[in-house]
């Protein structure tokens, strides 16, 4: 079994910006995560949604619920998604 190597910092480049620029802009890769996860949040919020009202007599609070939910996630959304 071979033996672990200490490898001094700045010898090894990260697998996550081998095929970006020089210098990486963490702010817009935190921006794309936090959009992306926001994205699937939404999806995931309107399929439940779907079940709900879909319902002869849905129930309110989870109704009030959902909107404020799709409400914070799409905030989210918009505020990653804006060029700062």
């Amino acid at each position: 079994m071979e033996r672990l190597k200490v490898v001094e910092r700045g010898e090894t480049t990260s697998a996550l910006f081998l095929d970006k620029k020089e210098n990486p802009d963490y702010l817009e890769d935190f921006k794309a995560v936090a959009r992306n996860l926001t994205e699937n949040a939404l999806k995931i919020v309107n399929r439940i949604s779907a079940n709900e009202m879909s319902k002869p007599e849905p129930k309110a609070e989870l109704v009030e619920d959902y909107y404020l939910l799709f409400h914070y996630l799409d905030f989210i959304k918009q505020l990653v998604s804006s060029k700062m």
